[in-house]
């Protein structure tokens, strides 16, 4: 079949979906009162929707477009994880090697770290990320020289721990292999083989183009987020400004094995470098692990790779189904505006019938005393006690009363996730999402 006479199949067989996915994107933008979103779904190796819903900016009302640049947040790791695998294909480094062959300036405990640590999370370092900085190219060298055996909480390959730090480090790994500042190897490594001419981690670049404004909400009122969030020495954990039609350029590539128009721009071991589980995920729920940069989620019979991203006035989730070639992307500008649930509801409604979630082993018999302790994530903090039968958690001043759960977690009826406990070498940790929290 002719390739135009391909695509108009593809777009009237799902032309019948349109209204169900306007009214997705606005209900759901509603309900979480985000200023503007961008909803983009691809089937194949094509976009079969691309919608803006509201405002670039409330004080202008301009309305927002699938051309509009947004600061995505952690979906930004994708690329830093594919950055970092291309570099290894060209021989330039090895993903089990010590990071300290190639940057020499950062200390003893970090150089022994491997690329496969920093891109599953399993480094062991506790995780922060400053919005606020330094905006030259030497502050991402800079923020890693800084970094003392301190920002451990844990020896490395005990546990899986979300850290936007292990990721800066990848970050400041590509720019000491390549020779180039950060800012400038992704564009050569990825966004110009992707075609993806408006994608920048640079703020007078972004500005440039269309570009949708932050939003933070304070006391129930929306205001324009001034100044912009930036810090260079942190830009490899999640600070990419994209589009969702540049982002589509991405989900076509990784759907088709490396391929754009039928053009190979990606090799084929890249994407499955990526795609490929690392390490599994502690929780209520079978069949959820980490690869490099994304989430593997088999809990329900066929696998949806996955990505959320949030940060200082924006938001962002991919989720994509390789086995029936369908991604969807969710962009918002505000801060703590929930797209994931976007994201969600639209591949359900294109995707067939998946089966119910597997529930993982069984609830654990251990005492409730032997939960009990404090754990510690770098200066974050977790207080378990145990009294009159039921185990409770304490963080941030909030208190929850915990049911026991299958796969050795608990739950609380007020929501919040499941909170894990695993051993390893000796060591207690609590796993709340993605965050492990050692025991001392």
């Amino acid at each position: 079949m002719p390739r135009a006479l391909l695509l108009f199949v593809v777009l009237s067989t799902y032309a019948a979906e349109i209204p169900a996915l306007d009214q997705l994107a606005e209900a759901e933008r509603q309900r979480a009162k985000i200023p503007g979103i961008v909803l983009v779904a691809v089937k194949g190796d094509q976009v079969i929707y691309a919608r803006g819903f509201g405002a670039a900016s409330i004080e202008t009302n301009e309305p927002v477009t699938p051309d509009h640049l947004f600061r995505v947040g952690s979906t930004t790791k994708m690329f830093v994880g594919a950055a970092v695998v291309k570099l290894a294909e060209q021989g330039k480094l090895k993903m089990d090697e010590p990071i300290g062959n190639h940057i020499s300036n950062i200390d003893p405990s970090l150089a022994r770290l491997t690329a496969h640590q920093l891109l599953s999370h399993t480094a062991g370092l506790w995780d922060r990320t400053l919005m606020f900085g330094p905006h030259d190219d030497s502050a991402l060298e800079a923020n890693v020289a800084s970094w003392k055996s301190e920002i451990f909480f844990t020896e490395p390959g005990q546990v899986v721990s979300y850290s936007n730090m292990g990721y800066v480090l990848a970050g400041r790994l590509i720019e000491a292999v390549t020779g180039k500042p950060f800012g400038d190897a992704m564009p050569e490594l990825l966004f110009g083989p992707l075609g993806m001419k408006r994608t920048t981690f640079r703020p007078t670049m972004a500005m440039t183009w269309p570009l949708a404004q932050g939003h933070v909400e304070t006391d129930g009122k929306l205001a324009v987020a001034r100044p912009a969030a930036d810090h260079a020495g942190y830009w490899p954990a999640g600070s990419m400004f994209t589009s969702g039609n540049d982002f589509s350029r991405w989900a076509i590539a990784f759907l088709n094995e490396g391929k754009l128009n039928a053009a190979p721009v990606l090799s084929t071991s890249l994407i499955r470098a990526l795609s490929t589980p690392r390490v599994p995920i502690p929780g209520t729920i079978a069949g959820r692990s980490y690869a490099y940069g994304l989430t593997i989620d088999d809990s329900a019979g066929s696998r949806i790779v996955e990505h959320g991203g949030s940060r200082h006035g924006y938001t962002s989730a991919l989720r994509m189904s390789p086995e029936f070639r369908l991604a969807v992307i969710a962009i918002g500008n505000k801060s703590g505006g929930d797209v994931s649930t976007l994201a969600q509801k639209a591949l359900d409604h294109l995707m067939p019938v998946r089966s119910p979630a597997v529930k993982t082993g069984m609830v654990s018999s251990l005492p409730l005393e032997s939960y009990r302790g404090d754990y510690f994530n770098g200066p974050n903090k977790i207080a378990v006690t145990a009294a009159d039968g039921k185990l409770s958690v304490e963080a941030q001043g909030r208190m929850r009363v915990l049911q026991p759960a299958p796969g050795g977690c608990f739950e609380s009826d007020k929501g919040g996730g499941p909170v894990c406990f695993v051993s390893r070498n000796g060591a207690t940790y609590l796993m709340q999402g993605l965050r492990a929290y050692k025991r001392k």
